[in-house]
C-alpha cells in the first residue's frame, strides 16, 4: 500500500528495495502484492520465504521472515484502510514557490511568494502556510538572508506580508510557527566594530552580527508585535581581556558563548550563522543549529524578555543562558578539534510528539571537512541527558553528553549534501526523510537504514518535510 502514498521514482531503485517500501507501510502491513487487501496470496508469499532474508515479505524490516512478520500480517488481515491524505512540501531558495505534492506525486497546491525562499515553508494544522523569503531592500545581506515572512490561509489567499527587517535586526534562514500562531524568527542583530571590540572580540575589522530570536505576533496584513526576544549578546564570555565584564574561564561556563570563537563571514558581520530553529511546546524550549560553531543550542523560552537578558529566571532558572549544546566541545573549552562531531550542522529540530523518537533532537551533519576528498554527510538523533526534574546534566569538567547519537545514518562514501542547507525529518512510518541540497535529491530511509523512496527535484531545496491529515488537521514536523 505504500505505493499509494509515495512518489514515482525518479532515481533508479533496486526491485528488492522498492518491494520493501511497498510492503512495510504502517497503513497496511502485509499487503505484499499491493492488491489493497491482506489475503491468502500475501500469506503464501510470506510462507514461501519463511526463514530467509528476502525483503519482499520482511514486513517488520528485521532482516528475517519469521513469526513477527506473520503476526503483523494476521493483525492486518482483510481490506486495507485508505491511506490518509499526505503532502510533501518542497520549497526552493532560487525561485518563489513552495509546492505540495500529494500521495501520488502530483502537485496538490503551489504557493507563490514575492521573492525567493530563505528556508522552507511550514504547514499549520489548519492548512495555512508560513514561508520566509528574501527582503531585497534589507540592511543585512549574507547567506540565506530573509527579512520577509508571508502567510497564506487554508484557501491559499495571502493574509500577511511581514517585513521582519529593520536597521537593528533582520530575519534570516529559518522560522517556526508556534501553537499559538506566533512565529519564532532567527535574526541578525547588528553591532558595530567598536561595540564588538568593547565586548571582547579580538581583531575585529568590521561589524559583528550575533543571533537574536524574535517571537512575533502578526497583528495585520503587514504589522506585527515582538512579544518576546532573546539576544546572544547578553550571554558572552571571553578569556583575553581581564578588564572587561565578560572575562572568565570559558571551560567553567558552558552556558555562555565565547565571543572569540568562530569566524565572521567575509563582507558581512554574520558570526554564529544559525540556520534552523524549532520550538518544543511541552518543555517550552527552543533549539537552533549554528553552522559556524558546529553545534546545536537549546535555550529556555519560558523566561520573560527581561529575564532572557540575564542568567536567572524561567523554568530552569537559567535566564537566557544556554541550557544545552552539543557537537563541538572545543567551542566551550571542554575538548579539542579532534572532538568535533559536526562539520557544518543544519536542520536541528525536536522530533514531534507521536513520532518514533519524540522529544529527541534530529540534526543533519553536512560533513564539510577540510578539503573535499573525505566529505560525507550523516543524520544524527540525540537524546540529551537530563535529571529526574528535566534539567540538562553536565559534569564540572566534561562536555555535554551523549557520547554518541542514539541513531545515525550515513557513512564515508554513502552520500554528501554539500556545505549548505540540507536536512532530515522523521515521518509517521518510522522513516526519515533526508534532503541533499547540492543535488536536489530527497530520499527516505527506514530505521534499519534501508532506502525506501527517492526522488530528485529541480532547484536548490533546503529541506523537505512530509505532512499528513489526522482528524481533519495536518500533522508533521
Amino acid at each position: 500500500m505504500l505505493m499509494l502514498h509515495r512518489f514515482s521514482l525518479s532515481i533508479a531503485i533496486t526491485i528488492s528495495t522498492l518491494m520493501a517500501s511497498t510492503v512495510h507501510a504502517g497503513n497496511c502491513p502485509g499487503d505484499i502484492d499491493s492488491s489493497g487487501a491482506v489475503d491468502g496470496s500475501d500469506l503464501a508469499t510470506l510462507l514461501s520465504g519463511w526463514g530467509t532474508t528476502d525483503p519482499t515479505a520482511d514486513i517488520d524490516g528485521s532482516g528475517a521472515i519469521d513469526g513477527a512478520d506473520l503476526t503483523l500480517m494476521l493483525g492486518a488481515w482483510g481490506a486495507c484502510p485508505l491511506p490518509p491524505e499526505e503532502w510533501t512540501l518542497v520549497t526552493s531558495t532560487n525561485n518563489t514557490t513552495t509546492t505540495a505534492y500529494d500521495s501520488a506525486g502530483q502537485v496538490a497546491r503551489t504557493w507563490t511568494g514575492a521573492t525567493g525562499g530563505a528556508s522552507i515553508g511550514y504547514l499549520a494544522p489548519d492548512g495555512s502556510l508560513v514561508r520566509p523569503s528574501i527582503h531585497t531592500a534589507g540592511a543585512y545581506n549574507s547567506a540565506a538572508r530573509g527579512g520577509r515572512i508571508q502567510i497564506w490561509n487554508a484557501a491559499g489567499t495571502l493574509t500577511n506580508d511581514l517585513l521582519v527587517s529593520t536597521a537593528a535586526f533582520q530575519q534570516h534562514h529559518d522560522i517556526r510557527r508556534m501553537p499559538n500562531g506566533h512565529i519564532l524568527c532567527i535574526a541578525w542583530e547588528g553591532h558595530t566594530q567598536a561595540e564588538g571590540t568593547a565586548a571582547g572580540r579580538v581583531g575585529l575589522t568590521g561589524p559583528i552580527w550575533p543571533e537574536t530570536i524574535l517571537e512575533i505576533e502578526p497583528t495585520g496584513y503587514s504589522t506585527y508585535n515582538i512579544v518576546w526576544r532573546w539576544s546572544l549578546w547578553n550571554h558572552l564570555i571571553q578569556d583575553v581581556n581581564p578588564s572587561l565584564p565578560s572575562y572568565g574561564v570559558i571551560a567553567e561556563h558552558p552556558e555562555l558563548v565565547n565571543i572569540n570563537f568562530g569566524t565572521i563571514a567575509a563582507g558581512s558581520g554574520d558570526w554564529n550563522h544559525a540556520n534552523c530553529i524549532d520550538y518544543n511546546a511541552a518543555r517550552d524550549e527552543i533549539v537552533l543549529s549554528s553552522r559556524t560553531f558546529n553545534e546545536v543550542w537549546v535555550i529556555d523560552h519560558s523566561t520573560t524578555t527581561a529575564q532572557a537578558a540575564t542568567h536567572l529566571g524561567g523554568n530552569r532558572n537559567r535566564g537566557g543562558d544556554l541550557l544545552y549544546r552539543w557537537g563541538n566541545p572545543n567551542a566551550y573549552g571542554r575538548g579539542t578539534v579532534a572532538d568535533k562531531v559536526f562539520f557544518t550542522v543544519h536542520s536541528a529540530h525536536w522530533i514531534p510528539a507521536g513520532l518514533p523518537g519524540a522529544g529527541n533532537i534530529l540534526a543533519f551533519n553536512n560533513g564539510d571537512r577540510t578539503g573535499t576528498a573525505n566529505d560525507y554527510s550523516t543524520v544524527v538523533e540525540l537524546v540529551p541527558p537530563r535529571d529526574p526534574n528535566g534539567a540538562y546534566v553536565i559534569s564540572s569538567s566534561n562536555p555535554f553528553g551523549p557520547t554518541s547519537p542514539v541513531w545515525s545514518h550515513g557513512v564515508a562514501g554513502a552520500f554528501y549534501g554539500g556545505p549548505t542547507q540540507c536536512g532530515a525529518f522523521r515521518t509517521r512510518d518510522n522513516t526519515t526523510m533526508i534532503t541533499l541540497t547540492n543535488s536536489g535529491v530527497v530520499f527516505e530511509v527506514n530505521a534499519s537504514g534501508q532506502t525506501v523512496w527517492t526522488r530528485t527535484f529541480a532547484g536548490s531545496i533546503p529541506r523537505v518535510p512530509r505532512y499528513w491529515m489526522e482528524n481533519g488537521l495536518w500533522v508533521g514536523p
